[in-house]
């Protein structure tokens, strides 16, 4: 690639790539983490804790809506904050967004745990999905313009592997306030906004992207977070002196309008991720909204919350393995890939007949649907250019909010919450949509630097 400026201090990108791994990497990657660790409390506890509001308040099975409101709310929440956040991103900075967004997720659920109607439970539920909407796209964004291009994938999937340690403990800690009474809705939502209030303060201490700030001609600013970051690798490393810019990496000066999320370099990923995330939002919390209360209502007798546990943990196992195969699949291949053999396994978890075998293959179900999301999150935010990156990750990130919303809502009213061979069937209808769309439109990424993929 031609630079366009001579002087290598202008080559942002090239910069960045040429780091080597030091503690700013890990520190920069844990401050990631806490957010995608706090919102994945909800997104992956939300059939848990809606178990014990509907308990609590004595939701009938019978009132579909009523049932699934939580999650629904949620996910509408994080519909809007997808899009408001992931635009903001892009016009006012990354930093800038992470200053506040987990403040509003955090206020949110504190005060949904206060609320003595699960209406207003609900309500405030939204508000704080709104605050961690746009955590996903921007986490994706942030980290593959900071990460180098050879192990970005590998940072992703460490961050959701971290991430993922929420599920069982959101697990655990619904099962120890099951029987309270008043607090057993409670406790956990007072946690996940305590969680949310303590991420908004560790990550004052986050950098702007030089990648951004280059990005939207702010050069002087973007020099000056690189002599930040190279003084503080430099110091962490003990090196005299840094390896050699090798890369000369085009990175032109582009400030963006939303209407640019469909310009001619961008419009054919909008497009296939668009219609992407719609489905496979309903692949992947099809499974997690439902195999809770699955096995509860199919073996009775069992411990529900435990074998959700043991089935969730899956998550984690799966985005350890995940780690040391990421960068060495074509990331759309991957995706596909795994989003087909959790189809396999989940099969075999809907018509199996005994309790063991049913959380062997949740468990397998969940190692591979983890798989396909970490995935699909770095390949939603590599796709894009710079300029528009969070802007359209957003966008593509909130169809598949609300259409979680639409697909669990449609799971529940047509083919039963309770109907495991009903849910699969769906769910297979749904990957061999989004395999022929990666297939026929999804452009190669995996070890390609950012500024490259979308020409």
């Amino acid at each position: 690639m031609v630079e366009n400026d001579s002087n290598p201090d202008n080559n942002i990108a090239g910069r960045l790539e040429r780091l080597p791994y030091s503690r700013f990497h890990v520190k920069f990657a844990l401050m990631l983490t806490s957010g995608e660790w706090a919102e994945s409390l909800m997104l992956l506890g939300n059939g848990a804790i809606l178990g014990l509001v509907a308990t609590y308040f004595a939701i009938s099975s019978t009132s579909v809506l009523a049932t699934y409101a939580l999650p629904a709310f949620f996910f509408v929440g994080e519909f809007l904050g997808s899009i408001f956040f992931g635009r903001l991103a892009d016009t006012r900075g990354r930093r800038a967004v992470f200053l506040y967004n987990q403040l509003i997720f955090g206020l949110g659920m504190i005060i949904a745990g206060f609320m003595d109607s699960w209406q207003l439970v609900a309500v405030f539920v939204l508000i704080g999905g709104i605050g961690v909407g746009g955590e996903f796209p921007l986490v994706d964004s942030y980290g593959t313009e900071i990460f180098v291009r050879k192990r970005r994938g590998a940072w992703l999937a460490l961050i959701y592997t971290i991430a993922v340690t929420a599920a069982p403990l959101i697990i655990y800690i619904t099962a120890l306030t099951a029987g309270l009474g008043y607090y057993s809705f409670r406790i956990p939502l007072w946690f996940m906004g305590a969680s949310g209030i303590v991420v908004w303060l560790i990550r004052f201490r986050l950098k702007e992207s030089p990648r951004w700030l280059s990005t939207h001609g702010k050069m002087d600013e973007a020099k000056k977070e690189m002599d930040k970051i190279e003084a503080e690798v430099l110091k962490e490393t003990k090196l005299t002196a840094l390896p050699p810019v090798t890369d000369t990496i085009e990175a032109p000066v582009h400030v963006s309008k939303y209407k640019e999320i469909f310009a001619p370099d961008v419009r054919n990923q909008t497009i296939m991720m668009a219609i992407f995330m719609f489905f496979q939002s309903g692949i992947f919390y099809g499974f997690t909204t439902f195999a809770p209360g699955l096995v509860s209502v199919k073996y009775p007798t069992s411990d529900p919350l435990g074998a959700a546990a043991v089935i969730f943990s899956g998550f984690l196992v799966g985005s350890v393995f995940n780690i040391f195969i990421i960068d060495k699949i074509e990331r759309k291949w991957g995706i596909i890939l795994f989003a087909v053999l959790g189809g396999i396994f989940g099969t075999f978890f809907a018509v199996i007949h005994g309790i063991d075998e049913a959380v062997i293959f949740g468990f397998l179900t969940a190692f591979m649907l983890w798989n396909f999301s970490n995935f699909m999150h770095q390949y939603n935010a590599e796709i894009f250019p710079t300029r528009v990156r969070t802007t359209a990750a957003g966008f593509v990130y909130s169809i598949s909010r609300i259409s979680t919303t639409i697909l669990v809502l449609f799971i529940a009213f047509f083919i039963g919450g309770h109907n495991a061979p009903g849910i699969f069937t769906f769910v297979w209808i749904l990957v061999i949509i989004c395999s022929l769309v990666l297939i026929l439109l999804g452009p190669k990424s995996t070890n390609k630097f950012v500024e490259a993929i979308a020409k």
